[in-house]
């Protein structure tokens, strides 16, 4: 049997096979680095089996076009990948200012306010998407809208929390261990990336919703000419779908398993210790050269 997909099924299809071997390696990492909510590497084995099966679920909704419930499962895991890559990216911060930084009181509460902004993010896009997908009205519809468009904002602030909090770990490089160092900059080259998904998320948000009620209350298809209907997740542009949201969320995904694979925990300490360490050392042999002058075998020449 001929399986016919449409530009969006390619794409659900390329995201199955180049998610697989990225699922794989980042089951090794959480194996390598620990499954804790706060490490973050659990979060790219999330957003892995997201897109696989989400993928799954758009090649199936394409050949069975008049199963709702399909389409719907699809249309929502198209969505749901920018959440897992925020945690793992709140995770990673956590981690790089572990037992250094965040001893400070200021990046502590930074810290914190990041899991905050996030949870109210997503509380507020799922009760606006429910409130979209159970209208009964206008007015309904309306308020769902509204939440979604609150919720789009409020995810914007937290990539900006974000990028100031990683800004401030530069500042503080020096506190921070070595292989931790390698995770921040790890976070460095994915945050243009996410920058770009952030923002497809926040204009699909604002693009018109093709669905309204008459004045008799019956639902009705739209459509609109307006500059963000490009951006809309499911009738939108599949060419901006895939340059904004497929492939940055990819570059993302293998930028933080590559920085993962790199981190060598047997050099988690910070330079001042290293420093100290030495010091110390120094000072040892100083002593002893100037207790026992003529042990110079002892000691070394």
């Amino acid at each position: 049997m001929t399986i016919h997909l449409n530009p969006r099924g390619d794409i659900a299809v390329g995201q199955i096979v180049a998610y697989l071997p990225v699922l794989a390696v980042a089951g090794f990492l959480v194996a390598r680095h620990g499954i804790s909510r706060k490490s973050g590497w659990i979060f790219l084995v999330i957003v892995s089996l997201v897109r696989i099966v989400g993928g799954a679920t758009e090649v199936a909704s394409q050949q069975n076009p008049s199963d709702v419930t399909l389409a719907t499962v699809s249309s929502t895991l198209t969505s749901a990948g920018v959440s897992p890559l925020l945690l793992a990216t709140i995770g990673f911060l956590t981690t790089v200012c572990e037992n250094t930084l965040s001893e400070d009181a200021l990046i502590g509460t930074g810290l914190r306010l990041l899991s905050l902004l996030y949870t109210l993010a997503l509380a507020i896009i799922i009760f606006g998407g429910v409130k979209m997908g159970n209208a009964r009205s206008q007015s309904e519809l309306n308020t769902g809208t509204t939440l979604r468009h609150v919720g789009a904002v409020v995810m914007a602030v937290l990539f900006v929390a974000m990028f100031l909090l990683h800004l401030v770990c530069w500042s503080n490089i020096s506190r921070i261990t070595k292989a931790r160092r390698t995770l921040l900059a790890g976070i460095s080259a994915a945050l243009p990336f996410l920058l770009v998904r952030i923002a497809y998320t926040v204009l699909s948000a604002f693009a018109p919703y093709p669905r309204s009620f008459s004045a008799t209350g019956q639902v009705i298809t739209t459509t609109s000419d307006s500059p963000l209907a490009k951006f809309n997740t499911s009738t939108g542009s599949w060419q901006i779908y895939l340059l904004m949201s497929v492939l940055t969320e990819y570059a993302t995904v293998v930028i933080y398993s590559i920085a993962g694979t790199r981190i060598r925990m047997d050099d988690d300490r910070p330079d001042y210790v290293k420093s100290a360490t030495v010091e110390y050392d120094d000072e040892r042999y100083r002593m002893g050269r100037e207790q026992w002058p003529g042990a110079r075998g002892q000691w070394g020449r």
